[in-house]
Order: structure tokens, then C-alpha cells, then sequence
């Protein structure tokens, strides 16, 4: 082999040996697994909770006409109690994109007290509420992790009246009685499980009159109409399944 020939092939040779080793000596790239993203959260599941805060109560009273010939009170007030209330609820929620639709049942017992008012004819009239509860639909409208959201549907309670006067003493009311009520809040996801949320809601429920025996003045029967509503700004904390 010539000797031109010889050198040309020991230079290649010597290169290839130097590309070999640098390639050898230059850190190796390590490419790191990328780390798993924590699932998106959703409203979407069961949730069982509970809920504290102001209530009002107030009982609309109306004058009924004596059956004897003459009206037995001839006004009466509104009769408005303001104390708290304090229950449970369960309920779902389906989300689609950003809107969320759900139901609700709730319970709460109402810390109000009675309202008392005296008559004319002397009687007094006392009214007073122990629980009131709902079955509700809700709609939302969701920012991720923060709600707002309407709701309305069907209310109970148990209103019950007392008239007393001198000798007698009776009582009316104290069924369950049907109703609607609507309102609207907010609640923001603390944790997947976790929500914790502000509602308000206003309730009426149905009209009932009743009649009874009064012996002041020779008045014979006579009767009012009541009707209960209420207004409630709940706290919520809710646990999300």
C-alpha cells in the first residue's frame, strides 16, 4: 500500500478514536418521567352536610269575622321572631362542562321562640315553629373550584297558634304543612371532599283559618287566618363522596 494511502487511513482512523471518545465523555441525558397531573375536580357526586345560621319566622295573622254577629279582633300585626337554625341535608350533583345541576333534601330546627300578641277581645295569641325542611332542585354555574348556583321547590313546616283567654285555651295548628321556597348561594371546594358554602332562602307556606269558641263579650265562635314564612342565611359545610 502506498504511503499516502497509509497516512490518509491513520488519519480517519484517529479522528473516528477522538469523535469516539469525546462522545464518551460528554454527560449522558437523563430524561425525566413526567410527573402525573392530579385529576381535574368535579362537582359531580353525592355530598351529605350541614348547615347553621340566622332564621326569621313570620306568622301572618288575619282578622276572621265572628260567627255571633260581630268581628271578634278587629287587626293584627305581623308577628316576626328572629333566632337560628340549625339541621342536615343530602344531596347530589351532576356537572356538565360548567353547568351543574343537582338535588337537595334538608332539615333544620328553628331556635326562634314564640311570638305573642293580646287582642282586643283580651286573648292572646301566641305563635311558634319547631322545624321547617325542603326538597329542592339546584342549578350552578361553576368556576372550577368556586359555585354560584339558584334553587327552589317544595318547603314544609309545622306552624302551630294558641289562643288563650280567661278559662279556655286552644290550640291550632301544629301539622305539617306545604309550601315553596327559592333562594341562591355560593360554595367553594376546599379540598375534592371538602365544600364549604353560603345559602339564602325565603319560604311561604300555606294559609290556614281556624275557628274558636270565645266566651269574652258573647262573642261565640270566632276565627283567624295564619300563614307562615320564613327567611334563612345558612352556613354550609358539605363532605362530597
Amino acid at each position: 500500500m502506498p504511503p499516502r494511502t497509509i497516512k490518509i487511513c491513520a488519519g480517519i482512523a484517529f479522528a473516528a478514536c477522538s469523535i469516539t471518545a469525546q462522545a464518551a465523555d460528554l454527560p449522558s441525558r437523563r430524561i425525566e418521567p413526567a410527573l402525573p397531573l392530579p385529576p381535574a375536580f368535579t362537582w359531580t357526586g353525592f355530598y351529605v352536610g350541614a348547615q347553621a345560621g340566622w332564621a326569621q319566622t313570620r306568622t301572618e295573622l288575619t282578622a276572621g269575622a265572628a260567627i255571633a254577629g260581630r268581628a271578634a279582633v278587629a287587626s293584627l300585626p305581623s308577628l316576626d321572631k328572629n333566632g337560628a337554625a340549625v339541621g342536615l341535608m343530602v344531596g347530589y350533583n351532576y356537572q356538565i362542562g360548567q353547568l351543574v345541576l343537582g338535588g337537595e333534601i334538608d332539615g333544620s330546627a328553628l331556635i326562634t321562640g314564640k311570638q305573642r300578641h293580646t287582642a282586643l277581645t283580651g286573648d292572646f295569641i301566641t305563635a311558634h315553629t319547631n322545624w321547617v325542611g325542603s326538597a329542592r332542585l339546584r342549578v350552578g354555574y361553576a368556576f372550577d373550584r368556586f359555585m354560584i348556583y339558584a334553587t327552589g321547590g317544595l318547603a314544609l313546616a309545622a306552624p302551630k297558634s294558641t289562643v288563650t283567654g280567661t278559662g279556655y285555651s286552644y290550640g291550632a295548628g301544629d301539622s305539617a304543612q306545604l309550601g315553596w321556597t327559592l333562594g341562591a348561594g355560593a360554595e367553594y371546594a376546599i379540598t375534592n371532599n371538602w365544600i364549604a358554602g353560603l345559602e339564602y332562602r325565603y319560604s311561604q307556606f300555606q294559609e290556614d283559618t281556624y275557628a274558636y269558641p270565645a266566651g269574652v263579650g258573647g262573642l261565640g265562635i270566632v276565627g283567624f287566618k295564619h300563614q307562615l314564612s320564613t327567611n334563612q342565611v345558612i352556613g354550609r359545610l358539605l363532605y362530597k363522596f
